[in-house]
């Protein structure tokens, strides 16, 4: 870590904010504290700073920002609608519609969201204008330090190596409030950290929650710049953690300032690490030193098949050509367990493909093959531009019988997916793929490796247990998952929004972020999103919610978009998105054979028997560990009240114990 060079402490007034009357813009001066100070820790250079939060937080202040001869203060969703408290930090007082602003004093002031005002200062006049968020939370990080004659903006951003700590405030939508300092931030990408917008990895001192999400201390905090929609890979992560895919990164929108600076529209995600408060909670990072003492024959560890390492990752080199870069455990050249582990997980993982490539009967035993579905699907679904070839994890670990096998999660980086990238050139003409664009087409399993052999595309060519499975997993997790809740409206008590959910979290936002940054047109990458040729399915049910039939379409005229707007950016995606899935359930359709039916009342694991294991089955499906099967579910239900709750397991106990007779 690179030392803090020096503190500057900011020392200005304190604020006792006065109610003011409704007007375009008016304020007042406020009423000093005894101290006479008033701590705004972002106001590190001169400018106007506004008051995020409405309380005495010294963190939460958003500097004004020019662009294009107007100034902006770009506040969070928890900001009052009609007043913000200005201070002053230029040296000469600043007047707003006839109002003075002494230098180092603040004030409240009333404002009409959206709406111009003047500010005169500097013997300058200026446009002013307030915009505020509609996203779930706001993140406020910094440091006044000088970090050799840098601010920690362009410090953390002329290196990916350079890290700092900071002071913070995490905001919800509601405005409650967590101070817990950042005990190192960094720069995070590979072709994202070429852009302008940069992403981060941040570690708090402490577990904090951002926005709804689990307490957490690790975070990735996604720029999405290549995605006009800011949505790709939100969408997917939830649609993962939606069907059941162990270690899905929970996920929020979230406005990021730094130092008061708004940096603009970010996704906030559990990052991917092990350990207490973090993505993988039961994964421990020191498990190899059991093995390496001897005390054990095996040990947990994560791992990423991974385009383009950094220089020190440790890393292991399969014998297909194949680069792990390891999550856990990380170690350093010159550890006395280096080589020894790197041994052992390149066993492993040699085991665990050839078994794939080989079509082994007992792969299972290797693999979690409904894990590697899920994963193959939620890339094939999204088409997404590295599926299987990069940003690929696995994570190896003890199943329910305390076997070690490898689990394909958790899932990460879909920015380039859901027609999104652009391509018909390279790896693409050789593969002879011409609509890579288009909702419609295969592509994960065609896709080629960067290092060696893409693992998904050997999978799918060679390995029957996952193929036979891939129909059923698409029809019973994925299609409800979309046409239930991703095509809903107003859901947002799930894993996976529903579509208008995601809009109304990010329109106002997006109108901010694209102030602060265009959005993106570069033609050489990201496609046109002019138009579609939209699919639909229609699903005919049975009783037991399964498809018995798919009516599938493609419009012949095209849907048209406004490429480069946020709003027909969205919708394309959204358009798209379930185009494409209507393409995958015709093409499967043939292949899928629902499970067939016991007929009994309390069988909810179908096993054609009623014993205390289906009161268990029901218990870990409301638990989210493990759900039940759509026929699992219609059997389940023993109380006549139309829905699966835990007094289907009590009264399947009671069956058993003989208290009653039936069920």
């Amino acid at each position: 870590m690179k030392k803090i060079i020096s503190l500057v402490l900011i020392c200005v007034l304190v604020i006792s904010i006065t109610t003011v009357g409704m007007m375009a813009c008016s304020a007042q001066n406020v009423a000093v504290s005894p101290t006479g100070d008033t701590n705004v820790t972002a106001a590190t250079t001169a400018g106007l700073y506004a008051h995020a939060y409405s309380g005495v937080d010294s963190e939460a202040w958003v500097k004004w920002y020019e662009k294009d001869g107007k100034n902006y203060f770009f506040m969070p969703t928890c900001t009052n609608a009609n007043a913000i408290e200005i201070y002053n930090a230029y040296s000469t007082d600043a007047v707003i519609n006839g109002t003075t602003i002494k230098s180092g004093n603040a004030a409240t002031i009333s404002c009409v969201e959206n709406t111009d005002f003047t500010v005169s200062v500097n013997n300058k006049t200026y446009t002013a204008n307030v915009m505020r968020s509609d996203t779930e939370a706001a993140v406020f990080i910094n440091n006044p330090s000088d970090f050799g004659g840098k601010n920690l903006w362009d410090y953390l951003t002329e290196d990916k190596s350079n890290d700092a700590t900071a002071t913070s405030a995490v905001l919800d939508d509601k405005g409650k409030i967590d101070n817990t300092s950042i005990k190192k931030i960094k720069g995070r990408g590979n072709t994202s950290w070429d852009a302008d917008k940069k992403g981060f990895n941040i570690t708090y001192n402490d577990a904090v929650e951002i926005g709804t999400m689990q307490k957490c201390k690790k975070f990735s905090i996604i720029s999405n710049f290549q995605d006009a929609s800011l949505t790709r890979n939100r969408l997917l992560y939830d649609l993962a953690d939606e069907i059941g895919v162990p270690y899905a990164s929970d996920s929020r929108f979230a406005e990021i300032y730094v130092n008061g600076e708004y940096i603009g529209n970010y996704q906030v995600c559990e990052k991917v690490d092990v350990g207490k408060n973090t993505l993988m909670p039961d994964i421990d990072d020191e498990d190899y030193l059991n093995y390496c003492d001897g005390s054990q024959t095996d040990f947990e560890f994560v791992c990423e098949i991974d385009a383009g390492p950094d220089d020190d990752d440790f890393t292991v080199k399969a014998t297909n050509g194949n680069n792990l870069t390891m999550k856990s455990p990380e170690l350093e050249k010159g550890d006395p367990n280096y080589s020894k582990t790197q041994r052992y997980i390149k066993a492993k993982y040699d085991a665990m493909y050839r078994k794939v490539i080989q079509n082994a009967s007992d792969v299972n035993e290797y693999i979690d093959i409904e894990s590697l579905a899920q994963v193959y699907l939620i890339n094939e679904l999204g088409k997404n531009w590295d599926a299987g070839a990069g940003s690929f994890f696995f994570v190896y670990k003890q199943d329910e019988s305390g076997k070690y096998k490898f689990y394909a999660s958790p899932v990460w980086d879909y920015d380039n997916s859901l027609g999104n990238a652009r391509g018909v050139e390279g790896d693409l003409k050789n593969l002879g793929i011409k609509d890579y664009e288009e909702p419609t087409g295969w592509f994960a399993k065609l896709k080629n490796g960067y290092r060696g052999p893409n693992f998904l595309k050997e999978s799918i060519a060679k390995c029957d247990a996952l193929n036979d499975i891939i129909p059923t997993v698409w029809f019973e997790q994925f299609v409800p998952a979309i046409e239930t809740k991703l095509k809903g409206n107003g859901l947002n008590d799930t894993e996976l929004y529903s579509a208008d959910v995601y809009l109304s979290y990010l329109t106002k936002s997006a109108a901010m972020n694209y102030i602060r940054w265009d959005i993106i047109q570069e033609p050489q990458w990201v496609a046109d999103h002019d138009s579609i040729k939209e699919c639909t399915a229609t699903y005919t049910y049975n009783k037991y919610s399964q498809i018995t039939n798919v009516d599938y379409k493609q419009n012949t005229v095209a849907t048209k978009y406004t490429a480069h707007e946020f709003a027909d950016e969205y919708k394309y995606m959204i358009d798209w998105t379930c185009s494409r899935a209507a393409w995958m359930s015709n093409e499967y359709f043939d292949s899928y054979i629902p499970e067939a039916a016991s007929e009994l009342k309390g069988d909810a694991d179908n096993n054609g028997d009623v014993n205390i294991m289906d009161a268990t089955a029901i218990q870990r499906h409301l638990a989210e560990l493990k759900s039940l099967s759509n026929i699992g579910l219609y059997q389940a239900e023993t109380t006549n009240d139309s829905n699966v709750t835990v007094m289907d397991a009590t009264q399947i106990q009671r069956f058993l114990a003989e208290i009653i007779d039936t069920l």
